[in-house]
């Protein structure tokens, strides 16, 4: 056995050491060299100017909306079960009483 795991894993190492040299130079492509970045002078700042004052806004005095009160009441809730609900039990149902009638018909067959 030891034998032939090594004819397997000769070629096999001989290959993946191949692809990654023969490969080495197309990953490059990938990462491109570092340019550093070109020197900067120095800027000189802004000639100062005075802040502008900004104008002065008048906000009128704002009132507040009428209270409007809704004259019908809410409907009623209604506790109506959600259509899988339904769908689950029918099916819970019906599996219980497939189990029951498997085991009346093994009852019945052991009896005889």
């Amino acid at each position: 056995m030891p034998a032939r795991r090594w004819t397997t894993a000769l070629p096999t190492a001989a290959l993946t050491a191949l692809s990654f040299v023969a490969l080495a130079p197309a990953a490059t492509a990938f990462f491109p060299p570092m340019v550093p970045p070109a020197p900067t002078e120095p800027v000189a700042p802004p000639p100062f100017d005075p802040p502008v004052q900004p104008p002065v806004i008048v906000v009128p005095p704002v009132t507040p909306p009428p209270v409007v009160t809704d004259p019908c009441p809410p409907p009623p809730a209604v506790a109506t079960p959600e259509p899988a609900t339904l769908v689950g039990g029918l099916l819970g149902l019906a599996a219980a009483a497939g189990y029951r009638a498997v085991r009346r018909k093994k009852g019945a067959t052991s009896e005889r």
